[in-house]
């Protein structure tokens, strides 16, 4: 008789800000998504970090709101060019993703259950995918990914440079405390998995 799979632990993960960069949007004069491929630049120590997760056991899940998908500033064309050039530099650095889940929709829309900081991308995930919320991580650069990965049960990571005192001045940490805040991903290693920063 076959023992029963177990579910398997994950690492869930923002895309923007988190594994690449923000842009310039000179149209809005803030620092958005990448909507082509060539604006798409890795953060420091991404590929390292997912690599580290593989070797550590865990699904890697990458979890992001694209709202532009509903204001029709971002196409799906687009925006499966960003994740295959995205992927391509990753596999570069010898890392991939498992899965991709997008949030389509705007802040504004009612009824949304996927937008972070609701859990719904990572509900869905654990669910298609088998995977064991309680052993998973959430990493992120906004307390909106803080706020999805304590939803779902997940332990949670904030990478961030500010410092406690600053975030907790201009930021309410209201069901959105991290277990861990790091300034780099690759500190984030070092704390979840006692990798060499």
């Amino acid at each position: 008789m076959t023992a029963p799979t177990l579910p398997t632990p994950a690492l869930f993960v923002d895309r923007d800000g988190t594994l690449n960069e923000m842009v310039y949007d000179d149209t809005h004069g803030l620092f958005d998504s990448p909507r082509r491929p060539e604006q798409v630049r890795l953060r420091p120590g991404a590929a390292e970090f997912l690599r580290a997760a593989r070797e550590a056991g865990l699904e890697i899940v990458v979890v992001t709101n694209q709202p532009g998908l509903a204001r029709g500033s971002l196409t799906p064309e687009q925006l499966e060019a960003v994740h295959k050039r995205l992927a391509g530099l990753l596999a570069a650095g010898g890392a991939r993703w498992d899965a991709v889940y997008v949030c389509p929709h705007h802040p504004s829309v009612a009824g949304c259950d996927c937008r972070k900081p609701r859990p719904g991308l990572l509900l869905r995930a654990a669910r298609e995918r088998g995977l064991d919320l309680t052993r998973s991580w959430m990493v992120g650069d906004g307390l909106v990914d803080v706020g999805a990965g304590r939803a779902a049960g997940c332990r949670t990571v904030l990478v961030t440079r500010l410092k406690l005192e600053q975030i907790e001045r201009f930021l309410s940490f209201d069901g959105a405390e991290p277990d861990l805040i790091v300034p780099s991903l690759a500190e984030a290693a070092a704390a979840m998995w006692g990798r060499t920063p």
